[in-house]
């Protein structure tokens, strides 16, 4: 299997932004990263890792928890 590739600056940026804007409205939503992530299909940690930035979320990851959280989906990759 080749080795992973490092992901970009942008990347980075786009990860840690949008971890950012989850957490947000998480928060605002009232919702632990448990509670979202039982809502949305997903393990707490993965939640968790997707805020911090750490891993990429995939579209389908977005979609369930910007459904979960009662927002439409570009929120997540998008202020505004």
């Amino acid at each position: 299997m080749p080795p992973r590739a490092i992901p970009s600056d942008y990347q980075q940026k786009l990860r840690r932004d949008v971890g950012a804007r989850l957490l947000a409205l998480r928060l605002l939503a009232g919702l632990s990263q448990e509670d979202l992530g039982e809502q949305a299909g997903m393990d707490r940690r993965t939640v968790g890792r997707i805020e911090h930035g750490t891993v990429a979320a995939t579209v389908d990851q977005l979609a369930a928890l910007a459904r979960a959280i009662g927002v439409p989906a570009w929120r997540l990759l998008h202020d505004g």
